[in-house]
């Protein structure tokens, strides 16, 4: 344990400050003399909002629907699910998933469920040379992996987070000139416009990447939450005021610069926790699964993300490489997470490089990334 949390502070400090010290969001939106007449603080106004994001606040409802019967399949192995009702869910309602997905994830997808629909109905037992995929834990603690113990069903659920709602929102951000268009980023962001800073309660409760969100900031303190929640405030005060368009444009950055650094926190959060329970030696068969249903959590962020184009995030194609190695599911042919449960000491140090690479990418600090690793 105590090798998990000493591998994650010992690089130095970064040259920039910890991101959710600031008490703007960053971006200076709301500040400044650039002529802006509008009060850029205050609540997040919720007229119209449920009308103006329904088609994006509907995509939720869709992503669910697709899990649902993944999850079943999972939990009792005399349920499963086909192609045809797959395809179907992917491809349901307007917009669909699959109409927003990236173009680059569209082949993972597919992959995906082919690899599912083969390891449904299975038990997947470890071993190296791997062999055939299938249901791997116990009770609630037990998820499909493929024979290289790739969490399927997380490739598509969390891979969306960055090849669906990051991608289509920064994609838009250009154009977010109106009260509507912001209505629509806050929706794909997954939070409401009261942002509750919980992730339990319904109705309302946050989703998506505000749920992480939720999770990466202490109650009562500045992080991620209150930071992406003050810059959501300013983009939609500042939005159809020509006057507050410099304000406008600051607090779009602010969101598409936390929002990525969010999917990195939460990565190093499910690596740490994987390496956690990795290192019991007294792990048992539901806790060895719940470690590697949180690496296949982790890496499928990234694995969705790589799908956005470079343009649109700061982490570059080879990094996302560099960690997705060091989580060992580069992708899911080139997976040797299985490794992780065949290798007696499984190797947590190159498991943990993932980590300390993404420290250096994005500049966190010794205090943030021992802060991801608590979920608040």
């Amino acid at each position: 344990m105590y090798r998990v949390l000493l591998s994650l502070i010992v690089l130095p400090l970064a040259a920039c400050g910890p991101m959710d010290m600031r008490p703007d969001g960053g971006g200076g939106a709301g500040g400044g003399s650039t002529g802006c007449t509008v009060t850029l603080t205050g609540a997040y106004p919720d007229a119209g909002f449920a009308t103006n994001a329904a088609a994006e606040i509907s995509l939720l409802g869709k992503l669910n629907a697709l899990n649902a019967p993944m999850r079943a399949a999972e939990l009792d192995a005399g349920s499963t699910v086909t192609r045809m009702q797959l395809d179907e869910l992917f491809n349901a309602g307007t917009p669909s998933l699959s109409s927003l997905t990236a173009a680059g994830f569209q082949p993972v997808v597919q992959e995906t469920f082919t690899a599912f629909l083969a390891s449904q109905g299975r038990v997947w037992t470890p071993m190296d040379p791997p062999m055939s995929g299938g249901i791997y834990g116990s009770g609630t603690s037990q998820w499909i992996y493929s024979e290289r113990g790739v969490d399927l069903r997380q490739v598509i659920d969390k891979g969306l987070y960055g090849a669906l709602f990051y991608g289509e929102a920064v994609k838009r951000m250009p154009t977010a000139t109106t009260p509507e268009s912001i209505d629509q980023l806050l929706a794909l962001y997954g939070a409401t416009p009261n942002f509750p800073q919980n992730d339990t309660t319904a109705p309302g409760r946050d989703e998506l990447m505000a749920k992480y969100a939720k999770r990466r900031t202490p109650q009562g303190m500045t992080g991620q939450y209150t930071t992406m929640r003050d810059a959501f405030v300013r983009a939609r005060l500042a939005a159809g005021s020509a006057s507050c368009t410099a304000e406008r444009t600051a607090a779009l950055e602010t969101i598409k610069s936390e929002w990525e650094e969010m999917l990195a926190a939460t990565v190093v959060f499910y690596v740490n926790s994987a390496a956690t329970k990795l290192q019991d030696p007294m792990a048992d068969v539901a806790k060895k699964s719940s470690a590697m249903h949180d690496l296949g959590e982790g890496a499928s962020f990234f694995l969705g993300l790589k799908a956005v184009p470079q343009a649109n995030r700061r982490i570059s194609d080879a990094q996302i490489d560099q960690v997705l190695t060091a989580m060992k599911i580069p992708s899911l042919a080139g997976s040797t997470a299985f490794q992780l449960l065949t290798t007696v000491p499984p190797d947590i140090d190159a498991l943990l490089a993932a980590n300390m690479q993404l420290q250096t990418v994005y500049g966190f600090t010794a205090d943030e990334m021992v802060r991801f690793r608590t979920n608040f």
